[in-house]
């Protein structure tokens, strides 16, 4: 599975990124209409238990299970997944025809029957013998639980008031070489005694106690919370149009459940009930969800909407409503009238919601400029954190807005200011192919060689290591150093060389990159290229080498 429901409508844990969590398509090369002569899987190269590099995962297995009785071979195209922009990036890129493991709901794609569903859970050492009967048990404000990056269990936690004593697991990129940054890790932890209690995606836990026998309990959290939906049917996905890999693909999954049914309980990932389901589950389901219901006003208790008129607030602000959240609401809502009279009547400019947001920070995210630009201008702290420590600029970043980055620069926030994994808002940019945002960064003097984090990577290694051709090259017109090294003497012509980018390769060579440069450990771009077999690379350094020993 991936770690979200939908790239923004549902809290999985955005499956394109949360957990940074992992997600595999399935590529299927066409010669004549309806014949497929490959299963090219685009699966994550580190992130356990869905899939890494060594095929080891779940979704690798499921994938061969579905090669197979296509009659096709499985090949796998291994590319970190990304928390925004994986749709346009694979299936809407043609790089890719099948995704695995998506929200039966998704938008933008065509969707399997689903393929099962399953739940968030609370995962403990056996010992110790926890049990919550709901998430109002005062035991969770007290224990030390793990949570990852916008993730619903996380989401539902805090509704509940469990959030001061919260661990974050931040999602990364670099699953596959960094074990620990995976969005799994955070039972590992659990079981070492770091913490108390994890809450999290139900397979990530399953995994440990079948696969590792971890001697843990997971206790299911679909039944004991309305609030929040914590069970998700999955399926696979493809682009929209393709009904007949669709069909095909339901056929597949039918007739070979019952293997796929074995790979789901070797893994340990938790069944719920599902009669639409082409496997399912002994775990109770929640039953349907009601839809979120715009409270009527009460003395001394009343909840308001995102979408209410300004008359209706006026009232709703005589009978008691809180001015600060109601400002949140507002926001939510995109109506900058009533932002307006909220600031005039008593309303913070800095409110935060219950998740640690601002008003700022909550336009920004939904790209409410009008209502971003008024905040701004009623003197909104730009230097405001959320929980995960990012500012106002760094999710227009992520937003790829370059209106509300140069709005947020020119107003004063800081460019050069660190997210908690060391990095600047134009690393973020390029670590994540935010072109347009990275380029609005440059123009207002973003430093374009910073080196981050303990690894010292500039922003053009940042984008080349990501594959985001476009971005690296706007950084290299900019004036970035193509010679720079981080400190393991690492060059941005090294990275590309590694990762077979040919284009890349020539356009670093030609603004100066010296394809002699050697690392500390005495490796060269060349050397790099010739163990991975990355031969096209390797033919234009060798030439660019052996240029500049007769030039």
């Amino acid at each position: 599975m991936l770690q979200a429901h939908s790239c923004e409508s549902s809290r999985v844990g955005s499956w394109f990124a949360l957990l940074g969590a992992a997600l595999c398509c399935a590529f299927m090369q066409t010669a004549a209409a309806g014949e497929i002569r490959a299963l090219r899987v685009c699966a994550d190269p580190g992130n356990m238990p869905l899939s890494n590099d060594k095929a080891q995962g779940y979704q690798n297995k499921m994938a061969e299970v579905l090669a197979a009785a296509l009659g096709v071979a499985v090949q796998y195209d291994y590319r970190a997944s990304t928390e925004r922009g994986l749709l346009r990036g694979t299936l809407d890129a043609n790089t890719c025809d099948v995704m695995f493991d998506v929200p039966a709901d998704m938008e933008r794609v065509l969707t399997t029957q689903p393929l099962y569903r399953s739940t968030f859970v609370l995962a403990s050492r056996s010992e110790r013998k926890l049990h919550f009967n709901n998430l109002d048990d005062p035991r969770l404000k007290k224990l030390k639980i793990g949570v990852y990056q916008t993730s619903a269990i996380r989401a539902a936690l805090a509704e509940h008031d469990v959030k001061n004593n919260t661990v974050t697991h931040f999602l990364s990129y670099d699953g596959d070489r960094v074990p620990e940054h995976q969005a799994s890790y955070q039972v590992q932890e659990m079981i070492d005694g770091k913490l108390d209690v994890v809450g999290i995606w139900g397979p990530f836990a399953g995994y440990y106690k079948t696969m590792k026998n971890a001697p843990i309990t997971l206790q299911p959290v679909n039944v004991i919370e309305d609030g929040e939906p914590l069970e998700f049917d999955m399926a696979l996905a493809v682009r929209r149009g393709d009904r007949e890999l669709q069909q095909r693909l339901n056929q597949a999954l039918i007739s070979e459940k019952d293997k796929l049914r074995k790979i789901l309980d070797d893994y340990g990932v938790p069944l719920v009930q599902c009669e639409a389901c082409v496997i399912g589950g002994e775990l109770l389901a929640h039953g349907p969800y009601k839809p979120a219901q715009i409270a009527q006003a009460q003395e001394g208790s009343v909840a308001y909407a995102p979408d209410a008129t300004l008359e209706q607030l006026k009232i709703w602000l005589k009978q008691g409503a809180n001015p600060d959240d109601e400002l949140l609401n507002a926001v939510t809502g995109g109506d900058l009238s009533r932002v307006r009279y909220l600031l005039d009547h008593g309303a913070k400019v800095d409110a935060r919601d219950t998740e640690g947001y601002t008003a700022l920070q909550n336009a920004v995210r939904t790209d409410r400029k009008e209502i971003a630009a008024y905040l701004i201008e009623h003197h909104a702290d730009l230097a405001a954190r959320d929980r995960d420590g990012w500012t106002a600029l760094m999710f227009a970043v992520w937003r790829d807005s370059p209106e509300l980055v140069r709005k947020l620069v020119t107003n004063g926030a800081q460019m050069e200011a660190l997210n908690p994994q060391g990095l600047t808002s134009l690393c973020i940019a390029a670590q994540n192919g935010k072109t347009q945002a990275a380029q609005a960064l440059i123009e207002l003097g973003a430093d374009l060689n910073k080196a981050v984090g303990a690894a010292g990577y500039t922003p053009l290694m940042l984008a080349i290591a990501g594959d985001w051709d476009e971005t690296a090259t706007l950084l290299v017109q900019r004036g970035a150093a193509v010679n720079a090294k981080n400190t393991g003497g690492l060059t941005a012509l090294m990275i590309a060389a590694a990762r077979n980018r040919v284009d890349v390769a020539r356009l670093l060579l030609g603004a100066g990159a010296d394809p002699d440069a050697q690392a500390q450990d005495g490796f060269t771009a060349q050397s790099i290229a010739r163990d991975r077999d990355n031969q096209a690379v390797l033919d234009v350094l060798k030439k660019a080498s052996q240029h500049g020993r007769t030039g």
